[in-house]
């Protein structure tokens, strides 16, 4: 399998080398490279230049039936819910460290209160009886997970220039690091998009996020407590290191030049690849994604508690 651009062949890889591509902005596949693709279940995602997961192209897959019969069955109960408190509360607890490692040096006692207003979002989530109408948990659920997200960006802001422009999280940008995170997100998503796959798992299918045509609720649920150890403190590192600055976004459509993604591109690759001390083993934030997504299968057929990914502090 052959990378061209224009007329020059950039690199040349064997098809049983690789396990899926990833399309970022424009570009094309020939019919034949697609047939190799299906030959060897080669998975190919594609991000557009706002940084949305656009599509996923994979062969046929007939294995792990009662694998997607379980997970359409179980979430709508109990241990969807479960498993939606869990993730939930990692992410808090992964903001929660995020904040002191930012705040590590300035000791900013406004940040300290915030960070104290996340862990009693997490008290209260772990309170949380999972008894009653499941539409309603599921709403409490991301109520706690609203408020402990504002909190967070509220103290994170402490830490970005003012020339950048940011007030708060959103995902309809008019600043740089809004933008920057929309997009690291979409690389992320499809990392995630990727180990759903992997495992036979129907990423269209959640338990958190509400089923709506074309968007992949489960990879937004897993996603969760990954956004910030992994895109948060990259981006906000680019961005304090001057290596993306203001003159990065196109102001037309509020999107990140091309120069400037491929920068975040390989930082954002970079990290998911990079390695960690986690449990007392030597792994990748890849290795942790893929964990998460095969601790998920293993719930949804044998049962037993799901554990969502989070660093000590």
């Amino acid at each position: 399998m052959s990378l061209h651009e224009k007329d020059e062949i950039l690199d040349s890889i064997k098809a049983s080398e690789i396990t899926d591509i990833t399309l970022v902005g424009k570009g094309y596949v020939t019919f034949d490279a697609l047939n190799l693709m299906a030959e060897n279940n080669i998975k190919l995602i594609a991000i557009n230049p706002r940084g949305q997961l656009t599509y996923t192209l994979e062969s046929p897959d007939w294995r792990n039936v009662r694998l997607k019969k379980e997970q359409y069955r179980l979430s709508e109960n109990q241990l969807g819910l479960e498993i939606s408190k869990e993730l939930i509360i990692s992410k808090m607890k992964n903001q929660k460290a995020t904040l002191i490692t930012l705040n590590k040096n300035k000791k900013l006692k406004r940040v300290f209160n915030h960070r104290l207003k996340i862990d009693e979002c997490i008290v209260q989530l772990s309170q949380l009886e999972l008894n009653g109408n499941n539409s309603d948990l599921r709403m409490k659920i991301m109520g706690l997970e609203g408020k402990a997200s504002n909190e967070y960006w509220s103290g994170v802001k402490h830490f970005i220039p003012s020339e950048i422009g940011f007030e708060s999280r959103t995902k309809k940008p008019t600043d740089l690091l809004n933008s920057m995170l929309n997009y690291s997100y979409a690389i992320l998503a499809s990392e995630i998009t990727k180990s759903i796959l992997l495992e036979g798992l129907d990423p269209y299918c959640g338990f958190l996020h509400f089923d709506m045509d074309g968007r992949t609720s489960l990879t937004f649920d897993l996603i969760e407590p990954f956004r910030q150890q992994i895109v948060d403190k990259t981006v906000i590192g680019l961005i304090n290191r001057k290596q993306v600055d203001v003159d990065d976004l196109d102001r037309r459509n509020n999107t990140i030049k091309l120069e400037a993604r491929k920068v975040i591109i390989e930082k954002i690759l970079a990290k998911i690849y990079s390695t960690i001390t986690y449990n007392g083993e030597t792994v990748s934030y890849y290795d942790l994604i893929r964990k998460q997504s095969a601790n998920l299968a293993k719930t949804l057929m044998d049962g037993g508690k799901f554990n969502g990914f989070y660093l000590r502090w």
